[in-house]
């Protein structure tokens, strides 16, 4: 199921890369998600090319129950964003692939960071799968929601990011 989101970010592209690869940033994310744990690690630097692992566990409340009858109480997801070094002006391009570890969801994506004005605009499109037989479809329009919210988790994380909120 095709996904796309556009995310606004109160910061130019170098800031906005240099927070994506700060574990703070990650802590501060787990929280406004209400994780039961986030951590991250970093390949690379964010003035060139970088990757983020980012491992997060989050409650299944208010996923639908065909969701939920695949992953239970909880559900870990495993994201990887790797970012090219970027362009002149600051414009970056990048992939994004979330895993449901333990259910067959996934979502592969390509990612833009560019700059708007004084702040960030980020480009998100993908494609979100669940591999059940029979089910695939209806589980990929259920979890979709939930996976939005993840992503866009991003602009309230980065605003309290940059307003120096303690991770």
């Amino acid at each position: 199921m095709r996904l796309s989101e556009n995310l606004n970010l109160p910061m130019p592209p170098e800031a906005a890369a240099a927070m994506y690869a700060d574990p703070a940033y990650t802590r501060i994310r787990g929280r406004t998600l209400h994780a039961e744990s986030a951590t991250s690690e970093v390949e690379g630097d964010p003035a060139g090319a970088f990757t983020v692992t980012t491992h997060l566990e989050l409650a299944t409340e208010g996923i639908p129950d065909i969701a939920r009858s695949l992953v239970g109480r909880s559900v870990k997801i495993l994201e990887v964003q790797s970012w090219q070094a970027p362009a002149e002006g600051g414009a970056r391009q990048g992939t994004i692939e979330l895993t449901v570890q333990g259910a067959p969801a996934s979502m592969r994506g390509h990612l833009e960071l560019r700059p708007a004005g004084e702040n960030s605009a980020v480009s998100i499109d993908g494609e979100f799968t669940a591999k059940v037989p029979l089910l695939g479809g209806r589980l990929e329009k259920a979890a979709l929601p939930y996976v939005t919210k993840v992503l866009r988790a991003e602009e309230r994380s980065a605003e309290d990011y940059r307003s120096g909120a303690s991770a």
